[in-house]
């Protein structure tokens, strides 16, 4: 039985040495496995430095909308109108911008009334049922297209046919995975580089490279992971947009859509759609990327 007894006495000496150990902020692990409980600084020297980058992208999407209105006695028929006149433009948007034209309609209708003068001679709406003087319906067109450098021509084309209402031709950047990651390593670029130099500034070695964290946060202060913008940016230009497409030949005369609205016959040619593409600059816009990176340093 004595060597069970010294056993036994010889795991109570050494437990209290394990739980002690097992208890520390680090638990006896490696600095990388705690850096949230045992900051990087506390057991060794080193250089944090904040790489920035932003990159000029053209634009690649572009936006607009139209609304068509039409008229009549009855309600049926003023829908159908309007209808038509919408899908005509639909038509002439998906001619230009085939598939990269992702276009959204609604129709709506709504009763006008008879007017009667108060005794202020002021108009005022006699809006009872039996009162109702016709109907207004409503086509509106949302349209997105995905390649710039047809929008323009769509959206002369769906004003060919007179819109009651438009909105500017809107363009805009939809960043893709490509756009993101390429900004991130422009930032981890700028971040070496960084800490490069205020390694020399220092008179010490740049040593190994600890932790990268993305985000504008100081790696020794505050976390985070939110891309962050500041006034300070390392530049990389984005490539050269395509180019433009060959100019088409002449097509003056050529019908692009046509239909029949209501009694008349509705054509949209080439000529009419010339007429009404006016030129716009686009404006290059940003995509920003940060990152918190942490190096050993040494003498």
């Amino acid at each position: 039985m004595k060597p069970v007894v010294s056993l036994a006495i010889a795991l109570l000496v050494a437990a209290p040495a394990a739980f002690a150990q097992s208890g520390s902020p680090t638990g006896g692990r490696d600095y990388q496995e705690d850096v949230y409980v045992t900051p990087y600084w506390t057991r060794m020297p080193v250089i944090e430095a904040i790489g920035r980058a932003n990159m000029q992208v053209a634009p690649n999407r572009a936006s607009f909308s139209v609304t068509y209105l039409e008229t009549d006695k009855n309600a049926e028929d003023a829908m159908k109108l309007a209808v038509q006149r919408g899908k005509l433009a639909y038509e002439t948007a998906k001619k230009i911008a085939g598939d990269k034209a992702i276009v959204q309609s609604s129709v709506s209708v709504d009763a006008y009334y008879e007017q009667y003068r108060d005794k202020d001679g002021n108009k005022i709406e006699n809006d009872r049922a039996d009162k109702i003087a016709g109907y207004e319906a409503r086509v509106s067109l949302s349209v997105l297209v995905e390649d710039i450098s047809v929008a323009g021509k769509a959206r002369a084309g769906v004003l060919a046919l007179g819109p009651e209402s438009s909105t500017p031709l809107n363009t805009y950047l939809e960043a893709t995975t490509e756009m993101n990651r390429a900004a991130y390593e422009a930032a981890v670029s700028d971040g070496a580089a960084r800490a490069k130099a205020t390694a020399e500034a220092a008179g010490s070695k740049l040593g190994k490279l600890l932790a990268v964290q993305e985000g504008s946060g100081p790696c020794l202060g505050r976390w985070s992971t939110n891309a962050g913008t500041d006034d300070d940016y390392y530049y990389r230009s984005a490539g050269a947009p395509p180019p433009p497409p060959a100019p088409m030949a002449s097509m003056d005369s050529v019908v692009v859509t046509a239909a029949k609205i209501g009694r008349k016959n509705v054509t949209i040619t080439q000529a009419d759609i010339d007429a009404l593409d006016l030129p716009s600059d686009t404006r290059k816009q940003s995509i920003s990327s940060s990152v918190c990176m942490i190096y050993a340093s040494g003498n």
